[in-house]
């Protein structure tokens, strides 16, 4: 049961674009509170559940639970607290999930073969939905069903909502998936099935141009290759699904109206019907080729032969790999595709197939560095969880907007300084470190029992392919893709118990459990609460004629969600424009004032409040607070015109910067920038 639910969460957090955002986000924690709920009443009254773990299991855990507190502590100093009240929410429900692993470890038998099956499972919905949008886009179901996701960009990414998320969740399914096919000991029919499902997962991969779902996908088989007992079966099935997804996928890639964007679905239909028959024909002969593999095998592919053949071919990969860096680097290729790397004016379309052989970061460097120089000036305990939104306005060099720097150790470091990057950092580590002892202590090869060493290093291959992931983009920020890596490094780092052992005083423990459940569900719901409470406020404004009565409903509706979420300031900009909308300018200004209270280096909350001030003929203030909004984020072009609208209306003629020869610069240098 704990299992089904798990999967329930996976594939819900899959289908609500990752579970990113409120409130689909607080849903998806609500569920975990309840399932960690029960699971813990069955550890102390069912004796059917145990909790064991190896100390770096219990280490992960540790360091996982302190980074919790340190992400909660920030939340005095953050610039944006109610971002890291979200992001303490977000650690918790992680921390449910890494436990739920824990407990499956150690209570389920078989728990790492049927874990790496439901990640198989779970993946294959998600990607035969994502692959709808370039096979069968006519589809529409109601509100149920539309398979017309590639309407806009023709890059796939639903249902996660995003492209690189797609991949890397495909990924966490392909690697069990493929171990599924290359496992002897299972029914011809149903390897055939896995092999089937490797070849869609490779396609959705293929289909969204993710450069990085590709280099996680590499790292993640280099770990299945190297720990499992099926080398040589692993390698040939996955060659035959990547052979085989070479056709479909290059006709795909070739049709132009499935490579361009917004265009219209009668356009597509043809194509996309094209790569639909063709994907059903390789599928046939995919599954025959698979068949024949398995026919064939015989007692050619031991165990004892593929750990004998695989030590010289990873030796000579490695001194081949090696040789090709000095190439490299010699020939200066490698310094031509470092700069290449860091160009932010040469980033390829980012809906182009041809990004895939770009070696273009497509401005992640550019984020990274205003990641690093916002450490910088706070190096110990960072800007606050979830901050990067707010300091990276200080530090950019261009206009390009961005919520995460695209690197979650840089998140970390700038957000929660060089404390939060040990804490969460470590505790990936040591879960990590003590998944590969858990692969480690499986036997290299059980004759009369099913194999277990070959899930367990599919399940290792998927939190490595997590953790090569997050280099460079912002995986902890999607649940969708943190939860299953968190569950497989849960259940490797568990030590299967032989007896259940009872808990003393299972009252008052089941009582606390409960106690906490309650608070970490009434923290996830209050800002969802507040967020509803917010939309519905501002829907009201949007019309075109609203009665007063209705407009003070809606202000009451703001309030509610000011006192449910304290930490926001959307609320109070949702009331203060309300009040402009009751010609109540005071009224507005005081709303705004509060929410600078909460919030003062919110830049949108200063230029609302200077335009409230235009409006109030308030020149100073006027003037003060588009400084202000300057000193946060130098280069929006909205401050700067309201700084100049603020000199103009201000200044005498002559003061006037045509009178002085010294106009307002149209940037302010981000070292003057104070925050």
């Amino acid at each position: 049961m704990l299992l089904v639910a798990i999967a329930a969460c996976l594939l819900y957090a899959a289908f609500a674009n990752g579970a990113t955002d409120l409130p689909a986000e607080s849903r998806l924690q609500l569920a975990l509170a309840v399932i960690a709920t029960g699971a813990c009443a069955a550890w102390l009254y069912g004796n059917g559940l145990a909790l064991r773990a190896s100390p770096l299991g219990w280490a992960g855990v540790a360091l996982l639970g302190g980074f919790a507190v340190w992400t909660g502590a920030s939340i005095a100093w953050s610039v944006a607290p109610d971002r890291s009240w979200a992001e303490l929410n977000r650690t918790i429900a992680y921390g449910l999930v890494l436990v739920c692993g824990l407990v499956l470890g150690s209570s389920l038998p078989r728990a790492r073969e049927r874990v790496a099956r439901l990640l198989a499972l779970v993946s294959i919905p998600v990607a035969l939905y994502a692959l709808g949008g370039k096979t069968l886009p006519g589809i529409h179901i109601g509100s149920l069903i539309d398979l017309d996701q590639a309407d806009v960009y023709n890059r796939l990414r639903a249902p996660l909502g995003y492209w690189n998320a797609l991949a890397l969740f495909c990924v966490t399914g392909l690697l069990p998936m493929l171990q599924l096919a290359a496992d002897p000991r299972r029914r011809p029919g149903r390897r055939v099935g896995a092999l089937l499902g490797v070849l869609v997962l490779v396609l959705v991969v293929g289909m969204t141009y993710s450069r990085g779902g590709i280099l996680a996908l590499a790292a993640g088989l280099v770990v299945l290759v190297a720990l499992t007992t099926e080398r040589v079966r692993t390698v040939v099935f996955f060659a035959s699904a990547l052979v085989a997804s070479a056709l479909p996928l290059g006709v795909a890639l070739s049709r132009p109206d499935l490579t361009a964007d917004v265009v219209p679905l009668a356009r597509r239909e043809d194509d996309a019907l094209v790569v639909f028959v063709t994907l059903v024909l390789v599928a046939i002969g995919l599954a025959l080729w698979g068949r024949l593999l398995i026919a064939l095998e015989g007692g050619r592919f031991t165990p004892e032969r593929g750990r004998a053949a695989g030590r010289p071919v990873v030796v000579a990969a490695a001194v081949l790999l090696g040789l090709g860096v000095l190439g490299a680097i010699a020939s200066g290729k490698a310094a031509d595709a470092f700069d290449s790397f860091k160009s932010a004016d040469k980033v390829a379309r980012v809906t182009d197939p041809n990004r895939l052989l770009s070696g273009n970061s497509g401005n992640r460097w550019t984020w990274w560095e205003e990641a690093a120089g916002a450490w910088s000036a706070k190096p110990l305990a960072g800007w606050g969880a979830g901050s990067f939104p707010v300091t990276h306005r200080l530090y950019r060099r261009q206009l390009l907007s961005v919520q995460q720097p695209h690197s979650v150790p840089l998140q970390w470091l700038a957000e929660t300084g060089l404390v939060g990057l040990l804490l969460g950092g470590g505790a990936v580590l040591a879960l990590l470190a003590a998944a590969l002892a858990g692969v480690r202590r499986e036997p290299w090869a059980l004759r009369d029992a099913p194999p277990g060493r070959g899930a367990a290093a599919a399940l290792l291959a998927v939190g490595v392919a997590w953790a090569v992931h997050a280099f460079y983009d912002w995986d902890w920020d999607i649940p969708a893709v943190t939860m299953p890596m968190l569950l497989c490094l849960g259940v490797l780092a568990a030590r299967p118990a032989t007896t259940a052992r009872p808990v003393a005083a299972r009252g008052p423990a089941l009582a606390a459990a409960v106690v906490a459940a309650v608070l970490v569900a009434v923290s996830a719901a209050l800002p969802a609460i507040a967020r509803t409470e917010t939309a519905d406020a501002l829907g009201t404004v949007g019309a075109d004629q609203v009665s007063d009565a209705r407009l003070a409903s809606a202000a009451a509706s703001a309030q509610l969600a000011s006192q449910l979420n304290p930490l926001a300031v959307e609320p109070l900009f949702a009331a203060a424009t309300i009040a402009e909308r009751r010609g109540r300018l005071d009224e507005a200004r005081a709303r705004l004032t509060d929410a600078l209270r909460r919030q003062p280096d919110s830049v949108d909350g200063w230029i609302r409040l200077a335009r409230v001030d235009f409006a109030r003929l308030d020149r100073a203030a006027v003037r003060r607070d588009t400084l202000r909004a300057l000193g946060i984020d130098p280069l929006n072009p909205a401050t700067i015109a309201l700084a100049r609208r603020a000199q103009a209306n201000s200044a005498l003629p002559s003061e006037s910067p045509s009178a002085t020869g010294s106009p307002l610069p149209t940037q302010v240098p981000v070292t003057q920038a104070t925050p």
